[in-house]
């Protein structure tokens, strides 16, 4: 019995568990991210946005909650994050009738990303008006647009954005070499 109370203690405290670690990050205003996913399933997707944050040294907390079943929930999660002084965003997780995105866009007073698994998602793209959520279709681009939008307040983002564009130009520079010289031989 006392297994079975300390889950359901565990569930019904889980909407108070923001780290007091990324709680002093934001309120340092380095620019941070919840990821809110609307099901434990979208963990693989998660995993490819968590890879991509920690490529520019985001710092994220993740956080499940469907807007369908957990609507109460998921309010509270936000109003939470939300009394946190300092930048913070959110990264919505859904897919199907994505419902998590346009929700978080409505309740919250900050900006919501929708980076759904199954891009492209129409529902993220159709939310109703009130709904100012962005789209990015790729985990990588949701990162990097993170990073662009607090470039101004974390001048490490501003590096490590500088740091991928000089990457891709190096890159590109050594490919028009490459099929320049393979091509003038013919």
């Amino acid at each position: 019995i006392s297994k079975v109370f300390n889950r359901w203690n565990l569930i019904c405290n889980s909407v108070n568990m923001i780290s007091q670690d990324f709680r002093e990050k934001v309120e340092r205003g380095l620019g941070c991210v919840v990821i809110l996913a609307g099901s434990g399933n979208d963990e693989p997707h998660i995993d490819k946005i968590a890879k991509s944050l920690q490529k520019y040294g985001i710092p994220f907390e993740v956080r499940v909650a469907s807007a369908h079943k957990q609507s109460e929930k998921l309010s509270e999660i936000i109003k939470e994050y939300d009394a946190i002084k300092g930048h913070l965003l959110y990264i919505a997780v859904a897919e199907g009738t994505d419902a998590l995105s346009g929700t978080s866009s409505y309740v919250s007073r900050r900006l919501t990303i929708s980076c759904p698994p199954d891009n492209p998602n129409m529902s993220c793209l159709t939310n109703p008006s009130g709904s100012s959520n962005l789209y990015a279709g790729r985990p990588e681009n949701a990162a990097r647009a993170v990073a662009q939008i607090f470039s101004e307040v974390n001048l490490q983002y501003t590096g490590a954005l500088e740091a991928d564009i000089n990457t891709k130009r190096n890159d590109l520079n050594v490919q028009d070499e490459e099929l320049k010289s393979k091509y003038a031989k013919e």
